[in-house]
């Protein structure tokens, strides 16, 4: 039975290491050359060339944001989803899509301000892509 609460505390200390690690990265990098847990249009790290078709493009009209990564979809490569998150890493709003979608395109609809926000693309080959805006 100890072993059971070992395993349970040890997975739960885990989970939350791999939240916030989906939030911290897209604060940190701005600060840092060396993103270790999210790729961005300025710190494309070992994917070097990728931003273009896994960056998110964010449309803002109104109270409505749409993300929008211009990435083809296909059994082997695609976008698995969309998150976006405000600057204390709350989630607003997330799509997740399937090899069988067009196009990896969402909208959200925003209400109050904030000062900053994170449009999230997450590949199954080439990790997780952020793109800071504001509103």
């Amino acid at each position: 039975m100890q072993n059971r609460r070992n395993f349970l505390k040890a997975s739960l200390a885990t989970s939350v290491g791999v939240v916030a690690a989906t939030v911290l990265p897209a604060s940190a990098a701005e600060d840092s050359k060396e993103n270790i847990f999210a790729y961005t249009k300025e710190h494309q790290g070992r994917w070097e060339g990728k931003a273009g078709s896994h960056a998110p493009i964010i449309t803002i009209e109104g109270n409505k944001v749409t993300l929008e990564t211009k990435h083809g979809m296909s059994d082997a490569h695609y976008i698995v989803k969309h998150s976006l998150r405000d600057g204390d890493g709350n989630v607003l709003g997330e799509q997740v899509f399937f090899p069988q979608d067009k196009k990896a395109i969402s909208t959200y609809v925003i209400e109050g301000n904030y000062k900053e926000l994170y449009a999230m693309s997450f590949c199954n080959i080439h990790d997780l892509w952020v793109t800071k805006f504001s509103k």
